[in-house]
């Protein structure tokens, strides 16, 4: 803001000196001819944009000086438990990569639903789980637990994949024909407003025609949003917290419900902040900070390691199983040491 300040005020300064007025003299104008508003308001805005333009370099480099040293101060404080954090998702990704490797070609022969859903979760947990670290890093606390938010699904849709099997596997990945159909739907309805070119009615009927066969052949609960999960759960409308019960993770719903107030705009997510420590004086948090990682990390850890547990078990060997136990006792320790330096700062701050 100070920045924007400035070019204002040097804008301002421009404008009045190339009109031969003061500032009194341009009010007076400005509400005695109100039309002329739209143009100055045009001509400042211009010279300060170019300004800004102008000392971009030199601020943002300041910017990120001070953004470097911030960084810096968050891997000393939390340099054993980021490590363990790093190592962890190193091993995940080495153990859903390797079980790809190894059973890819055949589940191709055979078609193998399970095996094509479950790698697909798998590698976007791991995604997810590098997401989580790199916000972590950069003092997104909040920004991470939303993430774990999705990684929290995507474990939840694993576990069930893997309870029911084959059938429920197809149903999920021919889901994705249902979704399609939706979103086009959306968007021909807001083309004209967004300015874009629309589908054409080729486009439509054919995607239609496919969605229309697949509600056919499964029955009118496969329109639904979990349609796919409707046969086996044995509901005409299944919503995720019945997926969270059927996967036996409902017990992480109180976090869930915390991790979703960073992902919409109610008003707990505009006053709760898990990058704030509890203050005395009330903090409007606009930036990254030094505390909150110990919820969004240890639920990193468990999530993955709960859809690298899916995975796995479908055809598990003495390699697996060691890779699994090792993944859970790193769990575990993430949970400790992301929580022991927590508790530290704490102390500090005289919490």
């Amino acid at each position: 803001m100070e920045a924007l300040q400035n070019a204002f005020e040097k804008a301002l300064v421009q404008h009045l000196e190339s009109q031969n007025l003061d500032e009194a003299e341009l009010r007076r104008s400005v509400e005695k001819v109100p039309q002329i508003v739209p143009r100055i308001i045009g001509d400042i805005s211009d010279s300060a944009l170019n300004m800004l333009r102008e000392d971009a370099p030199a601020m943002l480099k300041e910017r990120r000086a001070y953004n470097a040293r911030f960084d810096k101060r968050i891997q000393k404080r939390w340099k054993p438990a980021l490590d363990l954090l790093e190592l962890f998702l190193v091993i995940a990704y080495e153990a859903g990569s390797e079980f790809n490797d190894t059973f890819r070609e055949e589940a191709s022969r055979q078609s193998d639903h399970v095996f094509d859903v479950l790698t697909r979760l798998h590698a976007r947990g791991c995604q997810v789980g590098l997401e989580i670290l790199s916000l972590i890093k950069r003092g997104f606390a909040d920004a991470a637990h939303a993430r774990w938010r999705t990684l929290h699904e995507n474990a939840v849709v694993a576990f069930v994949i893997a309870k029911h099997g084959e059938s429920i596997a197809e149903r999920y990945s021919l889901h994705e024909t249902v979704e399609s159909y939706k979103a086009i739907c959306q968007y021909q309805e807001y083309h004209a407003a967004l300015n874009v070119e629309p589908f054409t009615t080729e486009e439509v009927t054919k995607v239609k025609e496919a969605r229309d066969a697949l509600v056919a052949r499964f029955g009118h609960s496969f329109k639904g949003d979990y349609g796919w999960a409707a046969n086996a759960l044995g509901k005409e409308k299944v919503v995720f917290s019945d997926l969270e019960k059927e996967a036996g993770l409902s017990h992480f719903r109180p976090y869930y419900r915390m991790a979703s107030h960073n992902v919409h705009a109610g008003v707990k997510g505009a006053v709760f902040k898990l990058g704030l420590a509890p203050e005395h004086e009330p903090i409007l948090l606009a930036g990254p900070s030094n505390y909150g990682f110990a919820d969004p990390a240890h639920g990193a850890a468990i999530s993955l390691n709960q859809i690298t547990v899916a995975l796995l078990n479908t055809r598990p060997n003495i390699d697996r199983l060691v890779a699994l136990t090792i993944m859970k006792k790193l769990s575990d320790e993430i949970g400790r040491e992301f929580l022991r330096i927590q508790s530290e700062l704490e102390k500090e701050m005289g919490i």
